[in-house]
């Protein structure tokens, strides 16, 4: 499972979601988490979660703030 820690005032997410979106393959889906919600940042505690943007794949964070297209590409990728 493929989840996007965010909130909606980061603009560093709205980046960040977009790369995925771009990478991956087409019928792939993500969720995503808004840290802001009583769920989502009880979610982002359990992980450690700090900031956002944060990808977590499986549980176990692979990515933490603006990452660009190519190193989303590469950690995705190792996932799919």
């Amino acid at each position: 499972m493929i989840e996007l820690y965010y909130s909606d005032i980061c603009m560093n997410c709205h980046y960040v979601r977009n790369q995925i979106i771009e990478v991956l393959p087409e019928g792939v889906m993500f969720k995503e988490i808004n840290v802001t919600s009583l769920e989502g940042s009880q979610r982002a505690k359990q992980l450690g979660i700090e900031e956002v943007p944060t990808i977590a794949i499986n549980g176990d964070v692979v990515l933490i703030g603006r990452v660009e297209k190519d190193e989303t590409r590469t950690e995705l990728e190792e996932f799919l």
